[in-house]
């Protein structure tokens, strides 16, 4: 059966005012499993304006934040008690395997919600000093309508990351979920106006890449959070200068996976097998260079292409899937586009249990290339599947370089058991996470901001109000003392 998904503008749950809609697609079966609204420019308008008069005139900006703080947590409360519901929702849409959404994803998107709500009342100005004549403070303010442009690899995970920030600083926030998968961040758009929350605060506009350009080019929208590809976030970027206004950007990202001489074998190879194969490697900090030294490189690799032939790949619903299909048709021919580049130069270690020959699902199986050439295409584009380029090194400068080797600054992981390295290594590698005998480990109090063309700005940690507020300066003067700069 079809399900019918509505968009949330106000308090209303709608359909595109031209009554356009677009297919869901499981990627699992190939079946359409949901029809959407194709918002338009009137149904973006009319989002914003819901928006602006809920920021304007609406009690949000105005609650004192133990205030929302509380409907924060209530929040977080529905999610809890929708963890199944929504973690099915991300599994039927993109893929991934169902322990995945309903035991990570799902958690992780109520984790970040309480933190958030944690934050409300602990964001501060400062008084700045300046001589007994002046007194002068520093206020932070909510930017106001923020639009938020999500992608469809984390969709229910990524849609907290954006709502989450935006309330905690007293602002509201239109979300855009990916056409791909729409559906969790629908539900959590209701949740909110469950939680409390008032109408206007969190609205959800449903739509392709034309809904996505018609938001975030709008004049009422005072920021835009985007997560996704650098190449979309280029021109997300282009789009914010026309209007002047403030920008974060999360994209892409060709993590260095390091495995040292003197590394703990074992848990290196646990690590490697989760990194290049979790979420079917649709996860930008996805280890997708395994940077090995010469002198473990073949008793390793025998060993991780044995580890990877036995995950499940198949049927995301059954509990035992390791691997789910790709999200989409297009996403499953750019996956084997650059298998098929990489084995005009190299010959591909296929792993897995041959689900790519299935007759309907978009899925691949893992599939290594060995001996890579570090400036290779397939070692320095972003792939988003489980395809992996392994690079032996010979010393840690060469390994050093081979990691900045490329445009992204996203993330690395070092195994090492010298401790002095580990740190001159950190130190010389250049990216936002530098894991050290571990991997994609994240939490809502680690701040999440690319290096290079990985992105701008933070989305989590305390150091998110720098992206969702903005500062004023009030500035009094105590004494009547002459202004030095003023010209008779």
């Amino acid at each position: 059966m079809t399900a019918t998904v509505e968009m949330i503008i106000g308090e209303e749950k709608v359909q595109a005012r031209s009554g356009a809609t677009f297919d869901v697609i499981n990627p699992a079966t190939e079946q359409v499993q949901a029809t959407a609204p194709e918002a338009d420019q009137a149904d973006v308008d009319r989002a914003v304006d819901q928006a602006r008069k809920a920021f304007d005139e609406g009690p949000w900006p105005k609650m004192t934040p133990g205030e929302r703080g509380r409907l924060l947590y209530r929040y977080t409360e529905l999610i809890e008690r929708e963890n199944d519901a929504l973690g099915r929702l991300d599994t039927e849409d993109m893929g991934k395997p169902i322990t995945h959404s309903t035991q990570h994803d799902a958690p992780a998107a109520a984790d970040f919600i309480r933190f958030c709500a944690g934050l409300c009342d602990k964001l501060r100005g400062s008084q700045i000093p300046y001589g007994a004549s002046k007194h002068i403070y520093l206020l932070r303010e909510p930017v106001g309508v923020v639009a938020g442009i999500l992608p469809w690899n984390f969709p229910l995970v990524m849609a907290a990351q954006k709502v989450g920030p935006a309330l905690a600083c007293g602002n509201v926030i239109i979300l855009k979920p990916a056409e791909q998968s729409p559906r969790s961040a629908v539900l959590l758009g209701e949740l909110a106006l469950e939680a409390g929350i008032p109408p206007g605060v969190v609205n959800v506009v449903t739509g392709q890449g034309a809904t996505g350009a018609v938001l975030v080019s709008h004049p009422k929208v005072d920021k835009i959070s985007f997560t996704g590809s650098t190449e979309v976030g280029r021109s997300i970027m282009h789009a914010a200068a026309e209007q002047i206004r403030k920008v974060t950007l999360e994209l892409g990202g060709k993590t260095a996976n390091i495995v040292c001489a003197d590394a703990d074998v074992d848990a290196a190879l646990a690590a490697t097998a989760f990194t290049c194969s979790y979420n079917s490697g649709q996860i930008c900090t996805t280890g997708s260079r395994l940077v090995i030294h010469r002198k473990l490189h073949d008793g390793f690799l025998d060993e991780l292409t044995s580890r990877l032939g036995k995950l499940k790949v198949g049927d995301p619903l059954e509990s035992d899937t390791k691997l789910g299909p790709l999200v989409s048709r297009e996403q499953h021919e750019k996956v084997r586009g650059y298998v098929e580049v990489g084995s005009r130069q190299y010959t591909p270690i296929v792993c897995g249990n041959g689900a790519s020959a299935q007759d309907r699902g978009y899925y691949v199986d893992p599939t290594i290339f060995d001996h890579v050439d570090p400036d290779a295409q397939i070692a320095q584009e972003e792939i988003f599947g489980p395809v992996l380029s392994v690079i032996d090194f010979d010393d840690e400068r060469e390994a050093i370089e081979i990691a900045n080797r490329t445009s992204y600054g996203l993330a690395a992981a070092l195994w090492t058991n010298d401790l002095s390295q580990a740190h001159r290594m950190a130190a010389a590698i250049d990216s936002s996470f530098v894991w050290i005998n571990c991997t994609n480990f994240w939490g809502p109090s680690i701040p999440y901001e690319g290096h290079r063309q990985s992105g701008v700005g933070v989305d989590m940690g305390v150091e998110l109000y720098e992206s969702y507020t903005k500062i004023k300066n009030v500035i009094i003067d105590l004494d009547n003392t002459p202004n030095p700069w003023a010209t008779s």
